[in-house]
């Protein structure tokens, strides 16, 4: 009986009383509530289509609170204490379940002596947000703006950037805003500079000399984009945080590129200098293209300055070494005769053999021999050290202990014996107490000319210091990996097939480029160090060779030239077996190449090397036969299997009858002296190929089937065995 009656009392309430209300505002969506028990009585139709109520759906009993804006309690923002029956109330508000703003107009009404809550609600989501969209533009523009005026406003390169990161941070309320660079010398990126909101602490420390490849995905997008912010496309799974900052507690991170231009020598192209960003922002984290305009103010601006710097130190840094030049010496030196020095130490360096080296070796070399006598002098002298001339250097100790001082000596020494790549004199002298710096210098200047006049006197024309040198700085090249093994293959001529290869050096210019062995091999054999390389090159075809068997590849024979130099060493082929057994090669793998300069050898020596040879089943070919001249002795005397017939003879064959009957008349002279390999070098065309197999030639290598290949490309092209 009473739901009946309730039923009619809500019937007459939409009839009678509610829809003569709305009827002027029918455009616009409405509801009524009782303020009381927060429950909706009435819904208009838009209102239904708005929360997108199915047909049918009753709405009655619930709470507005529920319904409009999916909450569990009256909400915060409620206005019940502020509206009234004699006029509307009017606000704005963003409500989250339906995504939309909304101009809000609320009164109490009467319906049958009770008093309801009445709202409308007018959709303003496309001008609000336009409004808040020109808002945030602004504020972008003034933030700028504002690191603008902190770039500009501080002479202090630091100080300017850490009040832009500052402004940056405080924009975005983020956590963190920092400048990492790039250093692709080292392969490296760090944190240079950071800001950190109050409470929290640096991070920086823990950024330095981080990996490229860690950031990769940072270039990645830049590359794409102005500016990134990860996790952008967390959803879509299109990117997620780098591994390095999850584990710094970051959750969001945001990044724009510092572009910076490259000089000519590499293109006159752009490359990425490094990247500004915040993280964890909390606000207007969309405005992304902030951070790309500050990031095209603070490149110009740091390399403006660094150009400043730069040219400001030139005047005081030498350029070759680093260290400080004449000028900042000369400087330091008036400086410290107005100071009241307790002691000062006096290092006077002079290089021997600076010009012997750039005569015979040329520049490049001499300027090496300068920056590793610099080297040293930095490491242990790092306070005060200056180059005042081409081969001339101080290094100042001020205020120290002597013993402190003799200990640095004594650093020194010893990187001179077993470091530096030159021989250099050296004056010292320690002062304590009313110290004359003019006359401690000059006395150290005197001590160093008479250790050099010692040196010159049992080294008359250079030669040892050189050698001691050129031998150090080939074994740190070898270290440096400046020297890489190329792979030519011999081809048998009757059937195409491979059946061998010829290891060949090639060595890094300073640069870059690359270098074939005359441009080395004749100075490394005048300056007796050709043993270092010939060694280096037949421990890396050792290698090759276990790494081709290991593979599961059928390897061939791999010839290695050695200098006669090398092979009157004591006891080399012994080394050499040590070497082959270390990597576990057959020993019918290896070839050694000799040319015919090994017969200069004395008689004895060279009987014994051939003895060796065979003792510990050595394989050995006669290289470049016809080069220069014949010793057909050689061929009596030595048990070779191969003669290799020298280029200059090949390339003759088609115009010279002459070459032709040297040519056919020595391949036929291997067939006779016990089957020794014939095999011809330099082939580059059809006609010497054919010339070549109609005097029955055993064995070719050049041009016309490969050039020579480094040792990656030679494997993948021929690990297989491809025949011709």
């Amino acid at each position: 009986m009473q739901a009946r009656k309730d039923k009619q009392v809500n019937d007459m309430v939409e009839k009678e009383k509610i829809y003569p209300l709305i009827v002027d505002e029918s455009e616009n969506i409405a509801y009524i509530s009782d303020p009381e028990t927060y429950e909706v009585i009435y819904l208009n139709q838009a209102m239904r289509e708005t929360l997108d109520l199915a047909l049918g759906e009753d709405y009655k009993g619930r709470y507005c609170y529920d319904l409009f804006q999916n909450r569990k309690t009256p909400c915060p923002f409620c206005t019940n204490d502020r509206i009234t029956k004699e006029r509307f109330y009017t606000w704005k508000h963003y409500n989250e379940k339906l995504g939309k703003y909304f101009k809000l107009r609320d009164k109490l009404v009467e319906i049958d002596g009770k008093d309801y809550r009445l709202e409308i609600c007018v959709d303003i989501t496309d001008s609000e947000v336009h409004n808040k969209d020109l808002e945030r533009q602004l504020s972008a523009e003034e933030t700028v703006v504002q690191c603008i005026h902190a770039l500009s406003g501080n002479e202090d390169m630091d100080v300017a950037i850490h009040s832009l990161l500052e402004i940056i941070g405080g924009f975005y309320r983020a956590e963190h805003a920092f400048i990492y660079e790039c250093n692709y010398s080292e392969n490296t990126v760090s944190n240079t500079y950071e800001w950190h909101r109050k409470d929290l602490m640096s991070r920086k420390e823990k950024l330095q000399d981080i990996p490229m490849e860690y950031v990769a995905q940072w270039k990645e997008h830049f590359e794409e984009e102005e500016a990134v912010c990860f996790p952008k496309y967390c959803e879509e799974g299109e990117a997620r945080l780098p591994e390095i900052l999850q584990g710094l507690g970051v959750r969001r991170h945001m990044a724009a590129p510092i572009w910076e231009e490259t000089s000519e020598k590499y293109g006159g192209e752009k490359k990425i200098a490094g990247f500004i960003g915040v993280d964890n922002p909390t606000k207007d984290i969309e405005q992304v293209s902030l951070l790309h305009s500050v990031a095209f103010f603070v490149s110009n601006d740091i390399y403006k300055r660094r150009m400043i710097y730069k040219l400001k130190d030139l005047s005081h840094v030498d350029a070759l070494t680093g260290l400080g030049n004449r000028n900042s010496y000369l400087e330091k030196i008036e400086d410290l005769k107005a100071a009241h020095l307790k002691s000062l130490g006096v290092v006077f360096v002079d290089i021997n053999g600076l010009k012997y080296a750039n005569d015979h070796f040329g520049h490049p070399y001499g300027d090496e021999m300068i920056r590793s006598v610099a080297q040293g002098i930095r490491r242990y002298f790092p306070e005060y050290s200056y180059r005042i001339g081409g081969d001339e250097f101080i290094a100042l100790y001020i205020d120290g202990t002597k013993e402190e001082f003799e200990e640095r000596l004594d650093g020194l020494r010893d990187y001179a014996e077993d470091e530096c790549i030159c021989d250099f004199s050296m004056g010292v002298n320690f002062g304590r107490g009313n110290v004359n710096i003019e006359e401690q210098i000059g006395y150290s200047d005197s001590m160093m000319y008479v250790e050099k006049q010692v040196y010159y006197g049992s080294v008359l024309d250079g030669r040892r210091l050189q050698h001691k040198a050129l031998a150090r700085k080939l074994v740190r090249d070898i270290e440096a990996g400046r020297f890489e093994i190329y792979l030519q293959p011999k081809i048998n001529l009757e059937t195409g097939a491979m059946v061998g290869a010829e290891a060949l050096m090639r060595r890094e210019g300073e640069d870059g480029e690359i270098l074939l062995p005359d441009k080395f091999i004749s100075l490394y054999e005048t300056e007796g160090v050709i043993q270092y390389l010939d060694c280096y090159a037949f421990e890396e075809v050792c290698k090759l060779l276990q790494e081709w068997i290991k593979s599961g590849g059928t390897p061939v024979p791999v010839s290695v030239n050695f200098s006669r130099l090398s092979l009157m060493g004591s006891r080399v082929v012994n080394r050499l077996a040590e070497i082959r057994e270390r990597y576990e090669v057959p020993p019918e793998l290896l070839v050694i190449e000799v040319t015919e300069s090994v017969s200069q050898m004395e008689p004895r020596a060279l009987k014994g090397l051939m003895e060796d040879f065979e003792k510990y089943k050595f394989v050995v070919s006669l290289d470049d036969y016809g080069y220069q001249y014949s010793n057909l002795a050689i061929l009596i005397n030595m048990n070779f299997v191969e003669l290799k017939l020298d280029k200059s003879l090949v390339d003759d064959l088609k115009s010279n009858p002459k070459a032709r009957i040297v040519v056919e008349n020595s391949i036929d002279m291997c067939r006779r002296l016990n089957q020794v390999i014939s095999t011809a070098e330099g082939i580059e065309n059809e006609d010497q190929l054919n010339i070549l197999k109609e005097f029955h030639c055993d064995v070719g290598q050049g041009y016309f089937f490969s050039e020579p290949l480094p040792r990656e490309v030679f494997l993948e092209k021929f690990g297989g065995h491809h025949v011709f």
